[in-house]
């Protein structure tokens, strides 16, 4: 029988693999929206709900599937989590309807909910503090990763065949991941939770089944929160809205806008695993503030300037890498705020932002252009990061 990987090399490698191929999940729909839409007589906006209804299953069962993954052990929430992603993508396949899209969509948002608790559990649980912040960075760098790859494999495979065959296709290589990680990694985090099973934390822990709720009450936990939303909404805006300002008020094309948003997701990915190093070494607290503050005063910078195509690539790529620093130093503060019987509800509770914010950039910043302009949208943009900045300044003082 082949051994399983228990080691940090082995868990890191596997766990930040799982996470590229979550990210190509999560970016799987958009690509092929088109071709989706004239298949159903519908339009790519009201296909676009079933990316707002991946963010709300997130949101929904987040917290959840943190509190199973400090129950049963991170591998086997994450390995469901994944086969359950996967078949709902490959499902997708074989709709017959747009309201069949829809609930695929659903379901794989559902399926979505355990992999940053199960993740990061898996990972606290083989390494130690002097490694965390470089494991943490490979993992956020495989999920940019598959992001950046969702796209391209989508529609590759959608002209060489169609789109129904690009996701069956994709759906079908998840599941074998899953099987993949099944076989090849240790229950790391349940060995860790049964040696503490005679622990009075550990009794406490599991007292009540929605026991994350609790640890909002630590400040530290409250404000990790608001950062998550915050970041989100900042990032996620500045995806959507990159392009539009790039055509809209700088007059560019939007092959320009689209090239400024891949150099600041680009070197945003690439600081990453800096970013991890970094957190190995230094005040993770002052890490965040600087990057962010940093992110923040670059694009309200830049939106001042009379920026032509070159000059606003660059300026977007300057951003990315105060942004690409935090993420190691981000993780690093989560997986602190509570002991190890506590990290699936840790990380549940406070990545539950994430979908918060992803599913309020739009609306906030569409409704930011509508009444005021792109730039100050832009500008609103940078605020989130600078606010991000000060609540992270605020508790570095009051830890």
């Amino acid at each position: 029988m082949t051994r399983r990987a228990s080691g940090v090399l082995g868990v890191t490698t596997l766990v930040s693999a799982d996470h590229f191929v979550s990210h190509v999940f999560l970016l799987a729909l958009p690509p092929l929206f088109p071709l989706i839409a004239g298949t159903f007589d519908v339009s790519v906006t009201r296909l676009a709900v079933s990316v707002t209804l991946i963010f709300a299953a997130q949101f929904l069962c987040q917290v959840p599937a943190g509190e199973l993954v400090d129950r049963v052990g991170g591998k086997r929430v994450v390995v469901a989590g994944l086969a359950l992603t996967a078949a709902s993508i490959g499902a997708a396949g074989f709709a017959t309807s747009y309201l069949h899209v829809l609930t695929c969509a659903f379901l794989s948002g559902v399926g979505q909910s355990p992999f940053h608790p199960a993740n990061y559990a898996l990972l606290d649980a083989t390494g130690d503090a002097t490694s965390e912040g470089k494991q943490f960075s490979v993992h956020s760098f495989g999920g940019f990763i598959g992001f950046a790859a969702a796209p391209v494999l989508l529609t590759g495979i959608a002209a060489l065949a169609n789109w129904r065959t690009a996701l069956i296709a994709v759906g079908a290589g998840g599941l074998v991941y899953a099987v993949v990680l099944a076989a090849a990694l240790a229950p790391v985090h349940r060995r860790v939770l049964r040696e503490m099973t005679s622990s009075e934390a550990s009794a406490d822990a599991h007292t009540s089944p929605f026991g994350s709720i609790a640890l909002l009450k630590r400040p530290l936990v409250a404000g990790m929160f608001a950062f998550f939303l915050l970041v989100t909404l900042a990032d996620t805006g500045l995806q959507t809205y990159t392009t539009a300002f790039a055509a809209h008020f700088l007059d560019l094309s939007t092959v320009v806008g689209n090239t400024a948003l891949t150099a600041f997701l680009g070197v945003t990915s690439l600081c990453v695993l800096l970013g991890g190093w970094l957190a190995d070494r230094y005040d993770a607290f002052a890490i965040i503030v600087v990057g962010l503050a940093w992110t923040a005063l670059v694009l309200v910078a830049g939106i001042t300037l009379d920026l032509g195509a070159t000059p606003f690539i660059v300026v977007w790529a300057i951003a990315g890498a105060g942004f690409g620093v935090v993420l190691p130093a981000r993780d690093r503060i989560t997986n602190a705020l509570s002991g190890a019987e506590d990290t699936g509800k840790s990380f549940g509770l406070v990545y539950t932002g994430l979908p918060i914010g992803g599913a309020l950039a739009p609306v906030v910043l569409g409704a930011i252009i509508t009444r005021f302009s792109y730039p100050d949208a832009i500008a609103a943009t940078g605020g989130c990061f600078f606010l991000a900045a000060v609540i992270v300044a605020a508790l570095r003082r009051g830890r």
